[in-house]
């Protein structure tokens, strides 16, 4: 699921790292699809803030989420 980082400024991806999966910008070792993953299965996203210890804005990991489910929703698998 590509992520948008014009968009999105706080996910970005490196190939090579974390085996190039997009990562939180200011978390850079904890995957976008952590955070989409934990937030869908009940989780908040401040026990996912706190959980991981993420620098990353709670507005910003929200809007990553938000926008990851507005994508499942149009084409699910």
């Amino acid at each position: 699921m590509p992520i948008d980082r014009t968009r999105y400024p706080a996910v970005r991806t490196k190939p090579g790292y974390i085996s190039g999966a997009a990562a939180l910008m200011n978390d850079p070792r904890v995957p976008a699809e952590t955070v989409i993953v934990n937030i869908g299965e009940g989780m908040t996203a401040e026990e996912v803030v706190e959980l991981f210890g993420l620098k990353t804005p709670l507005t910003d990991v929200l809007a990553v989420y938000t926008h990851a489910k507005a994508k499942r929703l149009a084409h699910p698998v």
